[in-house]
């Protein structure tokens, strides 16, 4: 029996129209293929679906071997509901993947247990709306494929470098944990127009610029010394005071990396005990010298959002019960659930005016998603037309039995 289409089918559909290259057979499959997957019963690998799903295992199996612009169709959500001041979070993620044939499968550090594990890898990266703090996917990168001679952060790179075109529609300023405040990394990063935002590590070695006379003999002096974490020269250093607090003091200023021989923006923040002393610091970095201090901190701790589309789509859109081998399957399955996420976000979260939002909950659009089609699925079984006003009401209820706080 024909039903509404819902409001992530619909969204869905309006934004693979724009998207190039997309058939009408490719459209039509996609847009089944987000109808169904929030309202999932089980685990969502390719049995399951021939069995929920409209069409057979086989073409589950041969769509998900195509290749489709994740990135793209994600750039058209970021556009569309996202406000001007936005930053790219970039961190890598492991996925659970038992096996030995499975392409890129090996041993990746998990942060949740705090050491490697046998599975998957890969790089997500994500659009952050910093007035909204909400996050949106936009691709997530497995890792796969790397040279034996090629390190790790250069692989990184490659990958910022490969979409730099796109990530810079999104914004200047790429953000990342302190494993990536290292060359090749920054350097790669920078020349391809973006600006690095990220924290340093503790023992970081960080030189003052010179520019006073020079000796009439012999090199010119570049550099007045290495930068005193706990105390900054503060004809470089300025307190920041929109930072400040009774326990808190923050610093900023321009002064040079030296692994990377790059000039850089630094804030440095002490935490202090109840007498005023110096009890720990965090130093944080932008490639951008001209970029505010309060809007580097408040980049690299809003990348922190992106952990909730990777726990929504470990926990709630079956990113880690997928049944690919080959990279490609596994790079559309994981993509396919961490853009329902978006979608969800996009459809059912975002609609509702800021000042009236509760916390956005997968979980209860997933368990709403999944009682409608059921309950669908028995009213066109007996005959009952959904859309009388009595069976409306009962859909209503039904949809929203057993909804959870996030």
């Amino acid at each position: 029996m024909k039903t509404c289409p819902t409001k992530i089918e619909t969204l869905a559909a309006s934004i693979l129209q724009k998207l190039p290259g997309i058939s009408a057979w490719r459209h039509r499959f996609l847009v089944r293929l987000f109808a169904l997957w929030p309202a999932f019963l089980g685990r969502r690998n390719f049995t399951n679906l021939g069995r929920q799903g409209e069409y057979s295992e086989y073409t589950y199996r041969k769509h998900f071997a195509k290749r489709m612009d994740w990135l793209g169709f994600n750039l058209e959500i970021v556009n569309q509901f996202s406000g001007p001041d936005r930053i790219i979070a970039f961190d890598p993620s492991y996925v659970a993947k038992s096996g030995k044939n499975t392409a890129g499968v090996g041993y990746f550090h998990s942060g949740v247990a705090g050491k490697r594990k046998w599975g998957l890898e890969v790089t997500g990266l994500a659009a952050v709306d910093l007035e909204d703090i909400t996050a949106y996917h936009l691709e997530a990168v497995q890792t796969v494929g790397r040279h034996s001679e090629e390190t790790l952060p250069g692989y990184y790179a490659e990958i910022v470098e490969q979409r730099a075109d796109e990530l810079l529609q999104v914004s200047k300023y790429l953000v990342a944990d302190a494993y990536f405040s290292r060359n090749p990394f920054i350097q790669r990063v920078v020349d391809t127009g973006l600006h690095l935002v990220s924290r340093l590590r503790k023992n970081v070695s960080l030189r003052y610029s010179y520019s006073g006379p020079q000796k009439r003999k012999g090199r010119p002096k570049k550099y007045a010394g290495k930068v005193d974490l706990l105390h900054p020269d503060r004809s470089v250093f300025f307190l920041v005071n929109a930072l400040r607090s009774a326990t808190t003091k923050a610093y900023a200023g321009v002064v040079e990396l030296k692994a990377a021989g790059i000039g850089i923006k630094v804030v440095i923040v002490h935490q202090l005990n109840e007498e005023g002393q110096i009890k720990s610091f965090k130093i944080y970095m932008s490639t951008d010298v001209e970029q505010s201090a309060e809007h580097i901190i408040r980049a690299y701790r809003c990348r922190f959002q992106q952990e909730f589309i990777f726990r929504d789509g470990k926990q709630f859109a079956g990113m880690e019960a997928g049944q690919g081998r080959d990279w490609l399957k596994i790079d559309f399955h994981i993509n396919a659930a961490l853009t329902v996420v978006n979608l969800a976000i996009a459809a059912h979260h975002l609609d509702t005016p800021a000042v009236s939002r509760d916390a956005f909950s997968m979980s209860d659009i997933t368990n709403a998603y999944a009682n409608e089609r059921l309950a669908l699925r028995i009213f066109s079984r007996c005959g009952i037309d959904p859309n009388l006003p009595k069976m409306k009401a009962v859909l209503n209820e039904v949809r929203n039995y057993a909804a959870r706080a996030a």
